[in-house]
């Protein structure tokens, strides 16, 4: 009987021992593919921040935007001054207009009768 208990108790622990190394293996390979993941993952952060850093470094800095606001102040101020040119024209044009439809009217009646 203490042989067989002997045996037993060796399957047993035999058994324990290969579940246990069957576990740590799982955990080891399992533990290395979330590395490699977080590795290359990773890798993808860094090539996205170095994207990052060099269009940062391409934008104007605050002299820059400060000049490009002043330069777009002169341009608003242009632009009024044209829009009131286009707005005087438009009122010399108007007696012009009036005068060649009169003139038109004229023509065309002129031939009809």
């Amino acid at each position: 009987m203490d042989l067989d208990f002997a045996l037993r108790a060796g399957q047993f622990l035999f058994t324990a021992v290969v579940g246990l190394y069957s576990l740590s293996a799982a955990r080891r390979s399992s533990s290395k593919a979330e590395a490699e993941q977080l590795a290359s993952r990773m890798a993808g952060q860094d090539n996205r921040i170095l994207v990052l850093e060099q269009r940062m470094n391409h934008l104007p800095d605050a002299q820059q935007l400060t000049e490009l606001a002043g330069e777009l102040a002169d341009l608003a101020g242009d632009l009024k001054a044209m829009r009131a040119e286009v707005a005087g024209l438009a009122r010399e044009m108007a007696p012009l207009a009036r005068s060649v439809d009169r003139i038109n009217d004229y023509l065309l009646h002129a031939r009809t009768q």
